[in-house]
């Protein structure tokens, strides 16, 4: 795979299209195919194997269409006043820049083009391009003007700097003078600072002006760049700081981003997990009952008996504290207990602070957005009492615990100094198959003032610190394992 259409599947995937390995290899077979020549035709092939969805082909058209029509026009020399050596380059603009009408050139590798990584911005900066770059200094390209030269200079040095991988709007000028450095800018200053101690003012005031246009056009080139990436990298960015960062720290404007990053794990956890195998004959070949079978046949293997496991999903009952002393966890706590419901087909979810109460049928019924508040306005706001809720969790649904039955708790295990009933947390750890207790606080604290971690934890199965998205992943995967 060249390296153009490998950023321009890593711009697909940052545009939620996700593009599957083979279908790389599909997408590098259908470039090999087709070529370069045909945009057209490109983007029709290019679809049919990586867009899925409706949505999908929306992402894939626009991706295509910003990918493939970055110019990048030099002109020094705009006021049309041209060095008669630019003359013979008039036609450097479109073969380097013009992605609709260069694509065919990909066989020429002297030439940038947008599969090789000239006068491409979207991603396509191909280290392979350097090689084919002039070795003219920027200061002879400047005196020239010689676009095509320039073109393949900055492409060059736009991959030697790393471009694609520009993020954020403030990393503009970092860009733009590592680039403008990459082609020789260090050189150019002292040029011009020669002419100018040697009285040739007219000399440094046409370089210094020719470098300026120059650094107009690198900048242009970096913010297309930045414009055709920034979208998706940023929204990745954004999301890879929420995965880690304290649930407590995560700010109200970031609920919907980690609603839709809970739901994509929900999916691929629920993926990953549902695949029933309808073929009979694999799994440990089971010796003893193979040879028993074939002792009519002395001894000679015609029929095998093979070892299944069966993968049983767990019931799970989970409840979760919304009192105040996990206010600013509560609905992220939720949102996870929402999950479970998308995940596994049998969750029974509680909320509680003093008393407790079921919310599943709420859950069922409504959307995260009005089951979440509902839960909070309900359950919430009380004095914290953790031996209460569970006797109403023992009144509620002790009988519907067995050996299959995972219960699971969130919350800090603070008290407010009451009871915590311990008691009926080890009933409940007795028969069901096991009890799990997320706790956001960090486990240097578990034990500190009101907390009754300490007496807590000796009646759970397991007893985590759970406060990011990363370990909320983590405790949902090891619920969905086969025992």
């Amino acid at each position: 795979m060249d390296k153009a259409l490998a950023d321009f599947v890593e711009m697909l995937r940052y545009s939620d299209v996700p593009v599957s390995i083979s279908e790389s290899v599909d997408a590098a077979e259908t470039v090999r195919l087709f070529g370069y020549s045909d945009r057209t035709l490109l983007k029709t092939a290019l679809a049919q194997v990586m867009a899925k969805t409706i949505e999908e082909q929306e992402s894939f058209e626009r991706c295509f269409d910003e990918f493939f029509s970055f110019q990048i026009n030099p002109d020094l020399n705009p006021d049309g006043e041209i060095a008669e050596d630019a003359d013979n380059n008039q036609e450097g603009p479109e073969k380097a820049g013009d992605s609709s009408e260069n694509l065919a050139a990909n066989d020429d590798s002297s030439i940038p083009n947008p599969a090789s990584g000239g006068g491409e911005g979207g991603g396509g900066f191909s280290g392979e391009q350097s090689q084919g770059a002039s070795t003219d200094s920027l200061i002879d390209m400047l005196e020239r003007n010689d676009r095509t030269e320039l073109t393949m200079a900055m492409t060059a040095a736009a991959s030697a700097a790393n471009l694609r991988n520009i993020v954020l709007m403030t990393q503009r000028g970092l860009y733009t003078r590592r680039i403008l450095e990459e082609m020789g800018l260090d050189e150019a200053n002292r040029e011009i600072s020669r002419r100018n101690k040697e009285g040739d003012e007219a000399g440094a005031d046409q370089l210094s002006g020719r470098l300026e246009l120059l650094f107009d056009s690198v900048r242009d080139m970096v913010e297309r760049q930045l414009a055709l990436t920034s979208s998706g990298k940023g929204k990745q960015f954004r999301q890879d700081i929420l995965k880690n960062v304290s649930l407590s720290n995560i700010e109200q404007r970031d609920f919907k981003h980690m609603r839709d990053m809970v739901r994509r794990m929900a999916k691929r956890l629920t993926d990953m997990n549902s695949r029933v195998r309808k073929v009979k004959n694999r799994g440990h070949l089971d010796i003893r009952k193979t040879m028993r079978r074939n002792v009519a046949y002395d001894g000679i293997l015609f029929e095998t008996h093979w070892k299944q496991k069966h993968k049983d999903r767990p019931k799970v009952l989970a409840v979760c504290d919304v009192s105040g002393s996990v206010a600013a966890v509560a609905r992220f706590l939720l949102l996870f207990l929402y999950s479970l419901n998308e995940v596994l087909p049998k969750v029974r979810s509680f909320a509680f602070s003093g008393d407790l109460g079921e919310i599943t049928d709420e859950f069922d019924r409504m959307g995260p957005e009005d089951a979440i508040p509902y839960a909070i306005e309900k359950f919430g706001g009380r004095s914290t009492d953790y031996g209460r809720a569970l006797e109403d969790f023992k009144e509620l649904c002790l009988d519907d615990i067995d050996n299959r039955t995972t219960v699971i708790f969130l919350g800090d295990g603070r008290s407010n100094d009451a009871d915590p009933r311990v008691d009926i947390l080890k009933e409940i750890k007795l028969r069901a198959k096991r009890v799990i207790w997320l706790n956001p606080e960090r486990k240097s604290i578990w034990g500190s003032g009101d907390s009754e971690m300490l007496k807590i934890a000796p009646y759970c199965t397991k007893a985590e610190t759970c406060n990011s998205l990363n370990k909320l992943e983590l405790i949902l995967r090891d619920l969905l394992k086969s025992d």
